[in-house]
């Protein structure tokens, strides 16, 4: 769960928080749980959705967007370090999509469920998640085209 609130938040602290949130929350709510093989996604939900109250959180504070940081560069061997640049690309490439084109790349890709979960899962309909994965794999086709 903090893998997947990082992808979306891009700060380790407040990735453990969103995660630690959402496993309170399941405690919290122990008695209530009905069928023990949703668990995983319930706390799937509730880490995107502490992730996205961060969010708002950090959008009224601020009064703007909130930017995922860029990985800090460490110096290494050749493969190493270039290696690591695809990778702060990439991830510079990811901070600038749409928040919910972020999440459906999260679940589609690294969580690696289907359109149907993920769907379930943010509460869209299946040809949104469609739709907001063609666009961020286009958006990052074009930025990161040369790479590949």
């Amino acid at each position: 769960m903090v893998r997947v609130a990082y992808c979306l938040l891009g700060d380790l602290t407040a990735s453990e928080d969103a995660a630690q949130e959402a496993f309170a929350s399941l405690h919290r709510h122990w008695d209530g749980v009905r069928d023990s093989g949703a668990l995983v996604a319930y706390l799937r939900r509730a880490t995107i959705n502490q992730c996205r109250t961060g969010q708002r959180r950090l959008i009224r504070g601020r009064g703007a967007l909130a930017r995922i940081p860029r990985p800090a560069s460490a110096p290494s061997s050749e493969d190493a370090a270039v290696a690591h640049d695809e990778y702060r690309r990439l991830a510079a490439a990811i901070s600038e999509l749409p928040t919910r084109q972020r999440e459906v790349l999260v679940c589609r890709y690294l969580l690696e469920m289907s359109e149907a979960e993920t769907s379930q899962a943010l509460e869209i309909g299946v040809g949104s998640v469609k739709q907001h994965a063609h666009r961020a794999r286009a958006t990052l086709h074009a930025t990161m085209g040369e790479i590949r």
